[in-house]
């Protein structure tokens, strides 16, 4: 595969592991395995390393750069701050910068390692995942211990609450599931790095069958893409579409890409995953706008701003796919082109990620200095596999 050459900087629009503390190897052997780079990695790289230093050095002045702040949004164990941490430590692994690892750990270490304060909510999860890759990263003191013991306590009593959404049943338990698309970006590939972590099939074994039930509510075999949630089964979009949002997708197609990444080449559940990925593809380079970015609402027909989070988390999953082979094609190579093109075309000189639709949980509009934590680490987990593809 060629990438495309038009983008520059600056430019505007361990089953081994114990349930306690973890002593793993030093990474050294690892840094001084990575491969020479070529100038077009460099450039890549310096880039990403601009958009990572600078979110780094702006993880608590939220006030001024991100127009929307959550109540998530400030929490270091939460879904918002997890994303970036969970790319961050990605292109860590990809590109052998220990700085990145340690800069992780240290935040580790000061929250103690735990997930975030609700029991079942999978926002809370997400963190786990930082945890066991910074562990299998050789982190002096690395503490699964916590992680271990709250997948334990949902074990011993699982939710059995329904899954339709709080606005469409007086039920607001279906939070204590997988019922929202977002969700299975955040939980299920911690339980599965669990189960390979532990090597306990009971972590597979969940995780598995609660992502069936949420892909047989919000899935559309015939569409290829998954509602955010129960409510918008009837909604329709702004020119008559069926409301698919590019995000809540996104949240998907990244998490099918985590678990892949995580289990086990001959697990016999494997396919499963393959084949979900594979139909989303088809569909989302299909539907991919004529600037590279994906229409915040995927099926609309209107000229739309462009919006970065949903784009980075496509490329990153189309990236992977033809990485692994699972994808071949010219179809698939030129969307990953014209998506990291985009991606990199909104990247400041300060190293500013723009056009990142603010927290919702639906199509809105979008501004070229909206920012937010999820959209930086939905770039750098893009930029790990672009960086693979650039090895090839």
């Amino acid at each position: 595969m060629t990438l495309m050459r038009s983008f520059a900087v600056g430019l505007l629009p361990l089953a081994a592991l114990t349930a306690g503390c973890v002593s793993m190897p030093s990474t050294q052997s690892t840094l001084e395995a990575a491969p020479v780079d070529t100038s077009e990695q460099a450039e890549i790289k310096a880039m990403a390393n601009k958009v990572a230093d600078w979110q780094l050095a702006n993880l608590d002045n939220l006030e001024s750069y991100i127009r929307f702040i959550s109540r998530e949004t400030p929490n270091p164990r939460g879904w918002v701050k997890g994303t970036f941490f969970l790319g961050l430590a990605d292109y860590a692994e990809q590109t052998g910068q220990e700085r990145y690892t340690n800069a992780l750990a240290a935040i580790a270490e000061r929250e103690k390692w735990r997930l975030g304060d609700r029991l079942y909510h999978a926002d809370d999860h997400l963190v786990g995942q930082v945890y066991m890759s910074l562990a299998r990263a050789g982190v002096p003191g690395a503490d699964l211990g916590p992680t271990r013991k709250t997948l334990d306590a949902i074990l011993a009593d699982k939710p059995k609450t329904q899954m339709l959404h709080p606005d469409n049943h007086n039920d607001p338990g279906c939070a204590k599931r997988w019922c929202w698309s977002d969700a299975l970006f955040m939980a299920p590939a911690t339980w599965w790095d669990a189960h390979e972590t532990f090597g306990d099939e009971a972590y597979a074994d969940y995780a598995h069958a609660e992502f069936k039930v949420a892909t047989d509510l919000l899935f559309d075999k015939e569409i290829g893409l998954y509602y955010r949630d129960s409510r918008f089964f009837d909604r329709r979009g702004a020119d008559g579409e069926k409301l698919f949002w590019s995000r809540g997708n996104g949240w998907v197609y990244g998490g099918l890409v985590n678990i892949m990444r995580t289990m086990a080449q001959d697990d016999p559940r494997r396919e499963y995953y393959v084949s979900l990925f594979r139909k989303m593809s088809d569909r989302l380079v299909a539907i991919q706008a004529p600037n590279g970015m994906w229409r915040a609402s995927l099926l609309a027909s209107s000229a739309t701003p462009p919006e970065t989070s949903g784009t980075g988390f496509f490329v990153y999953g189309l990236a992977w796919g033809l990485n692994e082979g699972l994808l071949k094609g010219d179809q698939y190579s030129s969307a990953v082109d014209a998506g990291w093109a985009a991606l990199m075309a909104n990247v400041d000189s300060e190293g500013r990620l723009g056009y990142v639709q603010q927290v919702g949980d639906q199509p809105e509009g979008v501004q070229p200095d909206d920012r937010q934590l999820y959209g930086t680490g939905a770039f750098l987990l893009a930029t790990g596999q672009i960086l693979r593809l650039e090895q090839k």
